[in-house]
């Protein structure tokens, strides 16, 4: 056998890498993890490109379009994969706790723990600019793909209030407690220099109305 040349053994161009990585079946989800990425560092949809992704991605542009056929898709498809994520983590906080209060508790610590662990994320499910319905592409009547997390809080809020017969204030409860979830994280996440308190503590204060209506 005649040994080869190893100046003939040349590595794979760049070109071949991006071919080859650019059929894989992963490229969907490095899609998504890129796009991710760079909506989070910009902040807004208007201004995320399919060029950079493919760039970002290491693959060229019609590598991207054989999984989205447009750029609305594809950030439909990153906001939706975020708040599946953000939503998963809050059902299974509220797992294996009976008391309504408990489950409550849980899923608010998990809330402000998700978002405090993954900031990118977070600001990309609530801080990106043009990232709702409109943005995202969404026919009439489509559910944006936050509701179902939002509808889960309402749901434990709801549990809390059913034995007292106050049902009726679980959407201000829940929107309330939203807002105060929301801006603990937010807050953290913009201002780090601030002294701020005991993250469990503030927690604890924003369920405050909750208990006092559930008991």
């Amino acid at each position: 056998m005649i040994p080869q040349d190893p100046a003939k053994l040349q590595a794979p161009s760049a070109s071949s890498r991006r071919r080859k990585r650019g059929t894989g079946h992963e490229l969907r989800g490095v899609v998504i993890r890129v796009a991710t990425d760079l909506l989070a560092r910009s902040g807004d949809v208007d201004a995320l490109t399919m060029r950079d992704v493919a760039a970002a991605a290491g693959v060229t542009p019609p590598s991207i379009y054989r999984h989205f056929p447009d750029k609305q898709a594809l950030v439909r498809a990153v906001i939706g994969e975020r708040f599946r994520d953000f939503t998963v983590a809050l059902n299974q906080a509220a797992e294996g706790h009976e008391n309504p209060l408990a489950r409550l508790e849980a899923m608010s610590h998990a809330y402000v723990h998700a978002g405090l662990r993954q900031p990118g994320h977070y600001r990309v499910m609530f801080s990106a600019v043009n990232a709702g319905p409109d943005g995202l592409g969404l026919a009439k009547g489509t559910e944006h793909p936050g509701a179902a997390s939002f509808r889960a809080l309402v749901d434990a809020v709801t549990g809390c209030l059913a034995e007292r017969g106050t049902s009726t204030q679980a959407m201000p409860l829940a929107t309330g407690l939203w807002a105060s979830l929301h801006g603990i994280v937010d807050l953290r996440i913009t201002k780090p220099e601030m002294g701020w308190p005991n993250t469990d503590l503030l927690i604890d204060n924003a369920l405050a109305a909750i208990r006092s209506a559930a008991t």
